[in-house]
């Protein structure tokens, strides 16, 4: 399947979905927005991805926020219409609504590998990753307010849990662009590498990632987000449902018995 603003590759059980509006820095679009979601959708469906990495095209943006053509058009539309709810703007509503679900139940990990420019919901967008990960060039900043909107995809409440509310409030009620230092120091992301180096550092992280049991991390994405609204009591509980499941599960059969023939194991042949 073609998409009209991103690229779908996979190569090596990873799947690299690319934003792909190098002239207008990746904005976004209600396009866009749907195809994102399919194509997670998508890479979690398919057995032969097993890690997802998403970037942008080019070297100057992974997205520097909507498009505002989209915007303009959504504000004549609404004037014009504004109690029958237009389409255009019920997608976009659709779109940003399911894809932080979609993205909270995958069964595979996800990396951000930002490169430039990530405003607005091209910062918003990678706090549903797992991993992110930033070019010495990144700049990051939730602008919506100095553009007349607030903060979406759930990321009032994604970003307080990722650098704490102080730091989330400076960022969403100032509307700043941080440099990427800035950023790995407060934690939005865990490493910064020259721009260069920036694909390579991702799939060398989505190569560690390879050599885990799929089923292992799947439970442990879900335990993670789980333990973002639970107690210590439920993420036990948790984690005791889920080890069980791992250890009756093919690849950690595979495992051992890869062990004890002094070879490394191929989870892939060990299907769950």
């Amino acid at each position: 399947m073609d998409y009209e603003t991103l690229l779908y590759d996979v190569a090596d059980e990873i799947a690299t979905v690319t934003l792909n509006r190098p002239a207008k820095m990746n904005a976004y679009t209600t396009t866009m927005g749907a195809e994102i979601t399919d194509a997670m959708l998508r890479a979690d469906a398919d057995d032969s991805v097993r890690v997802v990495i998403m970037t942008g095209a080019g070297d100057r943006a992974f997205c520097a926020g909507a498009d505002m053509s989209m915007f303009a058009s959504d504000i004549k539309t609404r004037e014009a219409k504004y109690e029958d709810k237009p389409a255009a703007t019920e997608r976009r509503a659709r779109a940003v609504v399911s894809l932080p679900q979609v993205m909270r139940n995958l069964s595979k990990p996800t990396i951000a590998a930002i490169n430039g420019y990530a405003l607005g919901v091209g910062c918003t967008i990678p706090l549903l990753f797992d991993v992110r990960i930033a070019s010495d060039n990144a700049k990051m900043g939730v602008i919506f307010p100095r553009v007349g909107l607030m903060s979406e995809l759930g990321s009032s409440y994604l970003m307080p849990r990722l650098i704490g509310l102080a730091r989330t409030a400076e960022m969403m009620l100032t509307g700043r662009q941080y440099p990427a230092s800035d950023c790995l120091a407060m934690g939005l992301v865990s490493r910064v590498v020259p721009l260069a180096n920036l694909m390579t550092t991702a799939r060398e992280l989505a190569g560690d990632m390879l050599q885990c049991s799929p089923t292992s991390l799947a439970f442990t994405r879900k335990a993670l987000y789980q333990g973002l609204d639970g107690n210590l009591e439920t993420a036990m509980a948790f984690e005791g449902f889920a080890l069980e499941k791992c250890y009756v599960s093919p690849e950690h059969k595979e495992y051992v018995t890869a062990f004890l023939e002094k070879r490394k194991p191929d989870f892939r042949k060990a299907k769950a």
